[in-house]
């Protein structure tokens, strides 16, 4: 399944689910800044990911940046993520390479860059290692 295929899918639930007008829901939208998504939102969102594609999404997926070590100096260094850790987060979190300096991103900034795209990238991905 293509990115062709899974966005027309996942933006409709996003919109159901969120109570926002479809043609909001793009690529780019920043899922709690822009759409207005708050933890329970992710819940139901994982679920009708779960039913309408066929995948099962483990904790994980989802708990990627509550996992970090903040206090890891591999992680931060002078109250900023460091460019390993940005490295790291890239391929799951695209808004990652819009930042003006990426010098300066701070820990608190992580959330507000999750955008739709990023669900794509995790529905894809389970997607592709189902048919493996």
């Amino acid at each position: 399944m293509t990115r062709e295929d899974v966005f027309p899918k996942l933006r409709a639930m996003i919109a159901d689910s969120l109570a926002v007008d479809e043609a909001d829901v793009t690529l780019q939208s920043r899922l709690i800044d822009d759409l207005g998504a708050d933890s329970l939102d992710f819940v139901d969102l994982v679920f009708a990911i779960e039913k309408a594609f066929g995948v099962k999404i483990r904790e994980a997926d989802l708990n990627f940046l509550a996992r970090l070590d903040f206090s890891s100096p591999t992680v931060m260094k002078d109250g900023f993520l460091t460019a390993e850790t940005l490295d790291t987060l890239l391929p799951l979190m695209p808004a990652l390479g819009n930042v003006p300096d990426r010098a300066r991103v701070t820990p608190g900034e992580l959330f507000s860059l999750l955008i739709v795209e990023s669900l794509c990238l995790m529905v894809e991905r389970h997607l592709d290692g189902s048919r493996r």
